[in-house]
């Protein structure tokens, strides 16, 4: 049988595409058999594609193939399809994406100044019109690298260059970030201003593309963030103002806008207002709130604190009571995949050894912006249980896709000082663990009770330590009681 006719035999088996769809349809076909076939429907699927990329000149093709082989874990097979990728098409996509990934690896400002330039000329944004949004990505970088060596000028300047709407907030950003770190207000919110009046047009628009949606996601932060300007500077009318409006436009997001405007709120006199804000917000489980609260009460109580801890004391019983109701929605029964992974020491742990206890998994990687929001709440958590023998936290760090993730890894948690037992889901002491869980996103938690079935599964995470350690510690119990 011919190699080409390999891939369509495994595609037609899989479900099967038409002759005439693209590389975006066997790219979902290849997603649904590595993500629900079996390992011989797998491995049979590599082999076909590992034949195709042999004889085909079509670069998306390539491109397709190279980014499955990676996601397997096939290194010389991915590599082998880059080298013919790269000979085939030298000013194509490919080999743009590795003049990129160049840049990243740089560390002296002129070196990387010197590959932005060469990729602009090797690649020219007009021969790939439809990709600005490639280009912007290493624009917004190398201003930021500009802007936190203090060149300013050039730094604004190469944002003029940023090719779509949707996104350049997500350059201005980090640029007006690190002018307030500088004690560069005047410049800084000028480019926050437009961030949020790019939002706002997708905002106030009909569009319902997913680059609209994406625009509207960051406008309750831009606008925390100018609002949290204008109150350092005491421009608390102003900040006032700003916050209300944008709770009009989206009211469905207000919570969003409730640190900043309970704290407009309360610097314009209205105490009254200002306290109940604050305390929607200490319900959340942020308790960093504290203090104001405290203070707010004895002000609206004219000078006395008396049953201010017990209503402290109520709302933590109403969060309580409101995460128990959550839990029974979700609590489960169901049998829990075995693994051995290494350790951070190079230990195997086997998870049929951990019969008896109640294990707490929490899958996570190091560029997983949420995984590590919630990491000061699940120390917390680490921290509270470590006397307790029947109680065993494992981090299980997968998808990473730095080679050198472990020694990253290692290099993040002694920077933060986090006492985790981390373990790396590598396929190198057992198959790709996080499949078998059925995770589809990080991070995913998991709490297994002693007879080793999992009781909790939860995916994604709040940011704030106290919910969390409240909430693990309400299904670590239950899950005790089995």
């Amino acid at each position: 049988m011919k190699k080409n006719a390999i891939l369509a035999l495994a595609l037609l088996i899989a479900g099967g595409i038409s002759a005439q769809d693209g590389a975006n349809s066997k790219g979902k076909v290849f997603g649904e058999i590595f993500e629900k076939g079996t390992e011989a429907q797998k491995d049979s699927l590599v082999k076909a594609i590992v034949a195709d990329a042999k004889i085909t000149e079509k670069e998306e093709d390539l491109q397709l193939y190279y980014n499955f082989l990676n996601y397997r874990k096939q290194n010389a097979d991915a590599d082998a399809v880059e080298k013919r990728a790269l000979k085939l098409h030298p000013k194509g996509k490919m080999a743009r994406s590795r003049e990129i990934s160049k840049y990243y690896d740089l560390k002296d400002l002129k070196d990387k100044e010197k590959q932005y330039n060469a990729i602009l000329k090797k690649f020219p944004i007009s021969k790939f019109p439809e990709d600005g949004i490639v280009y912007d990505y290493v624009t917004a970088a190398f201003a930021r690298d500009l802007m936190k060596e203090g060149k300013k000028e050039q730094s604004l300047k190469l944002l003029d260059n940023m090719q779509e709407k949707f996104w350049r907030a997500q350059g201005y950003i980090p640029i007006a970030e690190e002018l307030l770190k500088q004690g560069d207000t005047t410049t800084a919110l000028p480019l926050i201003q437009k961030s949020i009046d790019d939002a706002l047009g997708f905002i106030n628009s009909n569009d319902q593309s997913n680059k609209a949606k994406f625009a509207g996601v960051g406008y309750p932060g831009y606008v925390q963030t100018y609002a949290a300007v204008l109150l350092a500077k005491g421009k608390y009318e102003e900040a006032l103002t700003y916050l209300e409006d944008a709770r009009k436009i989206v009211p469905e997001r207000a919570v969003e806008f409730a640190p900043g405007y309970a704290k407009a709120l309360q610097m314009t006199g209205r105490e009254l207002e200002a306290f109940n804000q604050y305390t929607s917000l200490y319900k959340t489980g942020q308790f960093g709130f504290h203090d104001v609260l405290k203070k707010l009460y004895q002000s609206l109580n004219k000078g006395s604190l008396t049953g201010f801890e017990g209503f402290i004391d109520q709302q933590k019983a109403e969060l309580n009571e409101n995460i128990k109701n959550h839990l029974a929605q979700i609590i489960t029964d169901k049998e829990t995949p075995s693994f051995k992974l290494r350790n951070l020491k190079g230990e195997v742990v086997d998870s049929k050894s951990l019969l008896g206890k109640v294990v707490v998994l929490d899958f996570w990687a190091t560029w997983c912006g949420p995984c590590i929001r919630s990491f000061p709440g699940m120390q917390k958590a680490v921290t509270k249980f470590e006397k307790d023998p029947d109680v065993v936290f494992l981090f299980i760090d997968t998808w990473e896709r730095d080679e050198d993730y472990e020694k990253k890894v290692n290099e993040f948690i002694d920077k933060n000082k986090y006492t985790f037992n981390v373990l790396f889901d590598d396929k190198k002491n057992d198959e790709e663990v996080a499949p078998k869980f059925g995770i589809k996103g990080i991070p995913a938690k998991f709490v297994i009770d002693k007879k080793g079935k999992t009781r909790f599964f939860l995916t994604g995470s709040s940011p704030y330590p106290d919910y969390i350690l409240m909430e693990l510690t309400q299904m670590i119990e239950r899950a005790k009681k089995g």
